[in-house]
C-alpha cells in the first residue's frame, strides 16, 4: 500500500545496497561463465562489486534525502551507525568463500531470467529466475551475517513461484531446488546450503494465494506481513513504523487522502 498504491518512495538501507551489489557481481560472473566457460576471476568479481556497491550508494544517498520525512529517528540513527567499510571487508570475504566452495559446482543455464504467468484477465505474475544450472537445478543465494537454520525450502514460497517460472519458461519441471546462503562472517565466512531433489509445487495452492491476495488489494485489505512482535516491524528496522501507527489512528480513508500526496 504504501509503495505502490501511495507511490512512497522504497525506503532506503545500506545492508539492502549491499546485498545488491553482490547479486549483481554474480549475476555478470554467472552471464559471463555461460558464454565462456569461465567467468570471472576472484579478483575481478571483487573489483565489480566494489565499483556497483559504489553506484548503489550514490543512489542511496538519493532516496535518503526523499524518503527523510518518512522515517524514524531509531530508524535514521541505525543507518548511520552502518560501516561502509565494514560491509565492503565482508563483501570481499564472501565472494572468496563463494568462488572456492560453489563456483566450481555451478554450470549456469538460465541467468536473471525474466518470466511472466498469467493470474486473472489484465493480470499477469511477473517475476526474475536468478540462476539455473546445466542440470536443471534453480539456486536462490542469500547473503548473511549469522549462520541459518535448517530450512524446508520445499513450502518457500518465493521458490513455489520460481518453479512455476521454470515451467512456463522451459516446459519441464525443475529437477532440484538449492538456496545457498554466503555466511560473511569476519572470522568463519562459509556456504550453507539447504536443497531438495525433488521440488514440491502445489500449483492450484500457489495461484490460489496470489489470487487471494489480488482481491484483497483490490478491496483495499492490505496484509501485514510480518507477526506483531516481529523484528522487522520495529522502530529501527521499519520505515514505515510511525506511518502503521497513524494509519490506525486516523482509519484508511483518511490516511490516504493525507499521503496521496506522494503517489504518481
Amino acid at each position: 500500500m504504501f509503495r505502490y498504491k501511495l507511490g512512497m518512495q522504497r525506503l532506503p538501507r545500506k545492508v539492502l545496497k549491499h546485498g545488491f551489489a553482490l547479486h549483481e557481481t554474480f549475476a555478470y560472473h554467472f552471464d559471463q561463465k555461460k558464454k565462456d566457460g569461465k567467468g570471472l576471476k576472484p579478483k575481478e568479481a571483487k573489483e565489480f562489486f566494489v565499483e556497483a556497491f559504489s553506484s548503489a550508494l550514490e543512489d542511496y544517498a538519493l532516496e535518503l534525502v526523499e524518503a527523510k520525512p518518512l522515517l524514524s529517528k531509531e530508524y535514521l540513527a541505525k543507518e548511520k551507525g552502518a560501516d561502509v567499510g565494514e560491509m565492503l571487508d565482508l563483501g570481499m570475504k564472501g565472494i572468496d568463500v563463494y568462488f572456492k566452495e560453489l563456483n566450481p559446482k555451478i554450470n549456469p543455464d538460465l541467468v536473471e531470467a525474466d518470466f511472466g504467468i498469467p493470474i486473472v484477465k489484465g493480470v499477469e505474475l511477473i517475476g526474475k529466475i536468478d540462476l539455473t544450472d546445466t542440470k536443471d537445478v534453480i539456486h536462490e543465494m542469500k547473503t548473511t551475517r549469522k549462520s541459518p537454520n535448517k530450512q524446508d525450502i520445499r513450502s518457500d514460497p518465493q521458490l513455489a513461484i520460481y518453479q512455476l517460472g521454470f515451467q512456463s519458461l522451459t516446459k519441464r519441471l525443475p529437477k532440484g531446488i538449492s538456496k545457498d546462503y554466503i555466511v560473511m562472517s569476519k572470522k568463519d565466512p562459509k556456504v550453507v546450503r539447504f536443497q531438495v531433489v525433488r521440488p514440491f509445487l502445489d500449483r492450484k495452492a500457489v495461484l490460489g494465494t496470489i489470487v487471494s491476495i489480488l482481491s484483497a488489494m483490490q478491496n483495499n485489505i492490505f496484509y501485514c506481513l510480518h507477526p506483531a512482535e516481529s523484528w522487522v516491524c520495529s522502530k529501527e528496522w521499519c520505515g514505515y513504523y510511525g506511518l502503521h501507527k497513524e494509519l490506525r489512528q486516523l482509519g484508511l480513508q483518511r490516511f490516504i487522502a493525507k499521503y496521496k500526496k506522494y503517489g504518481k
